[in-house]
């Protein structure tokens, strides 16, 4: 009777490189363990319209790596009323506290990584791990970027990219339904379409140049790649073009970040922090075994 009560979920966490000063991994340790020691180890804030709670964990430690963990929930403004059986409809009472998805997080500042998962929309992974990091940076003045962990032997795809070509991507609209403010400025654009309120495939073929005046540029192809290639809704996402001695160059840029999967069996539709816990710390050694513990 246990196991007809439990649901299968799959995992996926994916891996981000830190972009940041030395002096952010400093603060981060110092500034990890002053928040989990004191009273109150987690708050709620404010951003972008949304409420979000953050949730400072216990340190972890892999060989002479260490991790911190971070638990992240992330409002979802979607849910406006509850509704019961008897036809009674009303709003949402949360007492001080928010209704949303939960994220999980590793940080890992000596080498410069942060890692997670979430069970809500995938396409706001990334946004939610630099607002992690926010939280942790004391200088305004710090710039923090992220970006995919690129498989080992997948390295030299990203320098290979044509400066005159086409990006074909082909995206699940439900999946854009829920992006996040720091996306590309064509997701951003496509989201507030009214045809995202039903699931539809939308192909795009794009065409870019490096060339002053083009509408998009190889830059604007670098960051949609990086959105789209770890992201669960991206059925296709490749370049063809033309090297500089004239070559065809075809490039798929579907399957190259480095990703953790696992699937789990629970009772419950949210995943408990014990769980995470356990997902996170497989993801970092599987890593850790391929990657060693330096870059």
């Amino acid at each position: 009777m246990d196991r007809l009560n439990r649901i299968n979920k799959k995992i996926r966490v994916s891996f981000f490189n830190i972009e940041a000063s030395e002096n952010f991994f400093r603060s981060f340790v110092s500034s990890f363990g002053a928040s989990k020691d004191s009273a109150e180890n987690s708050r709620i804030f404010n951003l972008r319209e949304k409420k979000h709670l953050i949730k400072v964990a216990e340190e972890h430690e892999f060989s002479d790596i260490k991790a911190y963990a971070v638990t992240v929930v992330r409002e979802r403004n979607t849910w406006q009323a509850k509704a019961t059986s008897s036809g009674k409809i009303s709003g949402i009472s949360l007492n001080q506290g928010i209704i949303g998805d939960p994220y999980f997080f590793y940080i890992a500042p000596r080498i410069k990584l942060i890692m997670g998962f979430t069970s809500g929309p995938s396409g706001s992974l990334k946004g939610v791990a630099k607002t992690v990091l926010e939280q942790f940076n004391g200088d305004r003045s710090e710039r923090i970027k992220l970006d995919f962990t690129l498989k080992k032997r997948m390295r030299p795809s990203l320098d290979a990219l044509p400066d005159t070509g086409d990006l074909h991507l082909k995206i699940s609209s439900s999946s854009l339904s829920d992006a996040f403010e720091d996306a590309p400025k064509l997701v951003r654009s496509i989201r507030s379409d009214s045809f995202l309120e039903h699931n539809v495939q939308l192909i795009f073929n794009l065409p870019f140049s490096s060339a002053d005046g083009s509408s998009i540029s190889k830059n604007d192809v670098v960051e949609l790649i990086d959105y789209f290639g770890d992201h669960d809704g991206c059925t296709a996402l490749n370049v063809s073009g033309e090297d500089n001695s004239g070559s065809k160059v075809r490039l798929d840029f579907g399957n190259i970040f480095y990703n953790y999967r696992a699937e789990i069996s629970t009772r419950n539709k949210f995943i408990e922090e014990g769980k995470s816990t356990q997902i996170l710390n497989e993801g970092i050694r599987r890593y850790l075994d391929e990657f060693g513990p330096t870059l």
